[in-house]
């Protein structure tokens, strides 16, 4: 469900906390230790950002986008979790997106979405052989 949607919904405390997992866990894919405070103010900067100006997007793709960004170090960018980076990952899964829906193709976050299912089918049938 949309950000917009969840917010309609009454939905904005399980939002915050969602945010504060994310924000966690860019945190500690960078190998930093933030402590409970900085913590609280980026997940607050990050819900904010979020319900402002990426609230078509649902929370799955908001963790997706930024852990993709979190990972792409070739843009050299990815070094801090701060406003900025968040918003040039966010923006780019936004256009990226927006392009591939234009062209009826699937976004990338689709496609990882199938591909956890296509694995999970595997560990299923593997399971089932025993």
């Amino acid at each position: 469900m949309r950000i917009f949607d969840r917010l309609k919904t009454g939905d904005g405390n399980s939002l915050k906390l969602e945010c504060i997992d994310i924000i966690g866990m860019s945190y500690a894919s960078l190998g930093q230790k933030p402590d409970k405070e900085q913590m609280k103010g980026m997940a607050q900067l990050l819900y904010n950002d979020l319900i402002n100006y990426h609230s078509n997007l649902t929370m799955q793709e908001v963790s997706f986008a930024i852990n993709k960004g979190l990972r792409k170090a070739e843009d050299g960018i990815s070094v801090f979790i701060n406003v900025r980076t968040w918003s040039v990952w966010l923006n780019d899964y936004k256009k990226n997106a927006i392009e591939k829906r234009r062209l009826n193709q699937q976004t990338d976050y689709q496609l990882h979405q199938q591909g956890q299912k296509a694995l999970a089918n595997t560990i299923k049938k593997a399971r089932q052989i025993k």
